[in-house]
């Protein structure tokens, strides 16, 4: 006898408790609680704490300079701002994003272009880097979603054609690698988001790495204090924002960088006990589930972590992606499905009355934002609809990966059940 699902009335699968993230001890709270005894609460320059954090980012990920933020998106802004966009350039971005990593772009001056993904994967098409950027094109974002290198060999080659600098947008991939090189060193700028649910976290907080001199300093002009960049900006063209320059308040709180410092020491030993877990699961799931189809990396390539996507690729009437993972939801498993938002469908970024309330719509060289019309992004679409999303703990939990597994093939051994389930509503 099957074992009856919890949807319908059955006992979860999932009885263990999922392990409490982020990962805090000790050392956290020490830096923590020494940074405000010493009364280490602001920073307008660049003092013992935030500096230390600086140098330990950049030695970690082996660039010549690494920049504090109060967030990611803080750090997307000044390095697109770094890389010359502004009023009246474009920017090209995947619609398959967090929304920072379009809204970054208006936050610098300059316009989104919204890209689709290539067929099968979760990062910006270089095709569509070739179809879509125009004259006035200066960069282009790629963002590292769900922990999952992007191909960047044919990303790059597309943006070199074009003339675009590349920010790659790692806040989803602390440690992943990349044929060999770290994300975030492949570009021309890193960006990291240390925000609570990423893989190593600050509060908040963000950080950009760049071997470039001359972006590091452009990177201070948006939103660092006077008190940094009035001894900070030493080349030609920055010195004359010594005295101000944007002044969006981005610099990184001092008790945020002692925090982002003592995780970073732990980056590599997290990282481990995800994989562990993914290994386990997936290991499984590969035998057991094979209409769960898992993304292949390059050679010599490493993934980093937030929430780890999968295909759905069973095709069987009556069980669509959207019931099977609440099947498996209600078996205590907190898998997702189509992971963010859909962007290019929000009223923001349709509706110009509303759009013109916080950005501007077109600009006096005639460079104006156009809403993505419905079926333009036919590979968004694609992805959308057959995603899953599951959830890996920071700390090695065979017992509970063994509970997910089982979860999920429950769920694919019910299958005929599942497809006769209707919610409640749809009865009405």
């Amino acid at each position: 006898m099957k074992a009856r699902l919890a949807l319908l009335g059955g006992a979860k699968a999932v009885t263990l408790p999922w392990p409490a993230y982020p990962v805090i001890g000790e050392e956290e709270v020490c830096a923590a609680v020494k940074a405000v005894m010493a009364r280490q609460l602001s920073d307008c320059g660049r003092g013992g704490l935030v500096g230390q954090m600086e140098e330990d980012y950049a030695k970690r990920f082996g660039t010549k300079h690494a920049v504090g933020f109060s967030s990611g998106t803080s750090a997307i802004h000044a390095a697109l701002f770094a890389a010359g966009v502004r009023p009246g350039t474009e920017v090209l971005a995947a619609n398959h994003n967090w929304i920072s990593g379009i809204t970054a772009i208006l936050h610098a001056g300059g316009t989104p272009v919204l890209c689709d993904v290539k067929r099968g994967a979760f990062h910006i098409d270089p095709a569509e880097i070739r179809r879509k950027a125009g004259p006035h094109a200066k960069a282009v974002v790629v963002t590292h979603m769900w922990g999952l290198p992007a191909d960047m060999d044919p990303i790059l080659a597309a943006a070199r054609e074009r003339g675009l600098a590349v920010v790659e947008d790692c806040s989803h991939a602390h440690g992943a690698v990349y044929k060999g090189r770290l994300v975030g060193t492949i570009g021309d700028v890193g960006c990291f988001s240390l925000q609570g649910s990423k893989a190593i976290v600050a509060g908040e907080g963000g950080v950009l790495v760049t071997n470039s001199r001359r972006l590091a300093q452009r990177a201070l002009v948006p939103g660092h204090h006077p008190g940094r960049i009035g001894w900070a900006l030493t080349l030609r063209e920055t010195k004359p924002f010594a005295q101000a320059g944007g002044m969006w308040t981005y610099r990184i709180m001092p008790v945020c960088a002692a925090i982002a410092s003592a995780q970073l020491k732990k980056l590599d030993a997290l990282n481990a006990a995800r994989q562990a877990n993914f290994d386990r699961l997936s290991g499984r799931l590969r035998r057991s589930c094979p209409f769960i189809e898992w993304p292949k990396l390059p050679p010599n390539s490493r993934r980093g972590w937030y929430s780890t996507p999968a295909f759905f690729t069973l095709e069987r009437r009556g069980v669509t992606r959207n019931k099977f993972v609440q099947a498996v939801r209600a078996e205590g498993a907190p898998i997702g499905g189509e992971g963010y938002t859909d962007w290019s469908r929000i009223p923001l970024l349709q509706d110009m009355r509303l759009f013109s309330q916080l950005f501007v719509p077109r600009h006096a060289n005639g460079v104006e934002f156009r809403p993505v019309p419905p079926g333009s992004l036919p590979n968004n679409e694609w992805l959308r609809a057959h995603m899953l999303l599951f959830p890996i703990p920071a700390v090695e939990s065979p017992a509970l990966m063994d509970q997910v597994a089982e979860a999920v093939e429950k769920v694919a051994g019910n299958l005929a059940a599942l497809a006769r389930y209707e919610p409640k509503e749809a009865k009405k």
